[in-house]
């Protein structure tokens, strides 16, 4: 039960891995700042890519949201897509090994298919984070061409005026997601191996006494 708990914890942050950005660049100069933040999704959609911004001056406002299609980041997009399916992927994995393990309770042979589903549910996780990491880089750099020094299209994360660039909450949450359904995974597996109570043996029929004859 407690395995399947955690499972569930981790399922529960690979979710929410997906609402939040998962790679953030920043330009400051002259006390003017605009950040963009990086959603997995897919490309045509809307709000994949969001923008805060402070000290503008009088006049220039700050573009919201808009998709990967749009701000012509496609290959960026592509990774973004393919994580975003990742993601889900490993949350069903998750939720469905949770869920087995809760009805396998006092019933330890039956934890295996739970253990398998949130090995692979932590598996996938890590998989998606490392993706980003190696991927992001030269997908960043084949959607600007003209780029010079260093930037987001030479690194996963750094910083070199005016620009500073790096993995954002969602890309952190992916690996908590891991450790937490590699946790729950292990006290499954650890449950797995717990030998059977024994089983309290029938009492027999009370032996009568005989009095002596005389």
């Amino acid at each position: 039960m407690v395995g399947a708990a955690i499972v569930l914890v981790g399922a529960i942050l690979l979710i929410a891995a997906l609402f939040t950005p998962w790679y953030t660049v920043q330009v400051s100069s002259s006390g003017v700042s605009e950040t963009q933040n990086a959603y997995p999704g897919l490309p045509s959609t809307n709000g994949t890519i969001q923008y805060t911004c402070s000290g503008l001056p009088s006049g220039i406002s700050c573009p919201s949201q808009t998709s990967y299609n749009t701000a012509r980041e496609n290959n960026t997009g592509t990774i973004a897509e393919t994580g975003f399916f990742l993601i889900i992927v490993g949350f069903i994995l998750g939720l469905v090994g949770a869920l087995l393990g809760f009805t396998s309770r006092n019933k330890a042979g039956r934890a295996r298919p739970a253990m398998t589903l949130a090995l692979v549910a932590a598996i996938v996780a890590i998989a998606t984070v490392g993706m980003f990491a190696v991927a992001l880089p030269t997908a960043i750099g084949q959607d600007n061409p003209g780029h010079t020094g260093t930037g987001p299209w030479s690194s996963f994360y750094g910083s070199s005026s005016p620009l500073t660039w790096g993995p954002g909450i969602g890309w952190y949450l992916a690996i908590g997601a891991f450790v937490v359904l590699l946790v729950g995974m292990i006290i499954l597996a650890l449950a797995r191996k717990e030998p059977p109570e024994p089983v309290a043996a029938a009492p027999g029929p009370a032996a009568t006494t005989v009095p002596p004859t005389s």
